[in-house]
């Protein structure tokens, strides 16, 4: 891997800021550099990791297209730093919804899924980006006839279920019908920002697209667990994700799907 200081001046050079401070924020799960840029407005920079090169290409798509809508960030420049993918949006100030002091896990769900509810509301013909579940479980069965997925990594109600029998439940149980909306994609609590301002912000598009939108909650309501296991999660859906009945039988597809991503 290329020095990681390297990479961040050769952002900075290409960004016209050699010499601004930067805050390496870590790695996270794809192996990206990510860094927060001190700048005019701050800035996020990331670069490419290696791991999931596919998917850093989608989210730099994605981020073009929306071009700050939908609480999405802007995205000021993209390139490549040392051979290596790259690309620099405007920081969304504020507080992962994970990282909210339990007192405010309620008002954060209410505001996150105030925002998943107006994305998903959102008019899908324009979007190019396709997340339908055909799409969805091709990649899964490649995922899994290439030994990608590591079931050491499943939940803990999974223990002992192989990625073949899973992908063979969701092939079994698939459901008959889709109901697509514009869907982040990774709707877990990290991903969304809740600002001063009590609006919120969404980040790591990688997997934005036309997707059910049960994509989207399954995600929302196991990470809400995982973060706050006491939160009334089904509750504030219900409550604050308007004029839809939940579906359990979704939740658990939807959820089960995830783990072969």
């Amino acid at each position: 891997m290329s020095d990681e200081g390297a990479l961040m001046r050769a952002v900075l050079s290409a960004l016209g800021l050699a010499g601004a401070r930067t805050t390496r924020m870590g790695h996270g799960m794809s192996g990206d550099l990510v860094a927060r840029v001190d700048a005019a407005p701050a800035l996020y920079a990331k670069v490419d990791g290696g791991r999931a090169p596919d998917e850093f290409a989608r989210e730099l798509e994605a981020l073009a297209w929306l071009d700050g809508r939908a609480g999405a960030p802007r995205l000021v420049w993209a390139g490549e730093v040392l051979g290596r993918p790259a690309r620099v949006v405007e920081a969304i100030e504020g507080t992962p919804l994970h990282a909210l002091p339990p007192e405010m896990a309620e008002a954060g769900a209410a505001a996150a899924l105030g925002a998943l509810a107006r994305l998903h509301a959102t008019p899908i013909a324009a979007c190019p980006f396709d997340r339908r579940l055909s799409r969805q479980l091709q990649e899964a069965a490649r995922r899994v006839a290439a030994g990608a997925v590591d079931p050491a990594d499943f939940n803990s109600g999974l223990a002992g279920r192989t990625p073949a029998s899973l992908l063979a439940e969701l092939e079994r149980t698939r459901p008959a019908v889709e109901d697509l909306v514009l869907a982040h994609g990774d709707a877990s609590w990290p991903n969304f920002i809740l600002r001063p301002d009590g609006g919120v912000g969404l980040i790591d598009l990688g997997r934005f697209g036309v997707a059910d939108r049960y994509l989207d909650l399954a995600l929302f309501v196991r990470s809400a667990l995982r973060n706050f296991p006491g939160l009334p999660i089904l509750a504030l859906v219900e409550a604050h994700y308007p004029q839809h009945e939940i579906s359990s039988d979704k939740l658990i597809y939807y959820s089960l799907l995830d783990e072969l991503s």
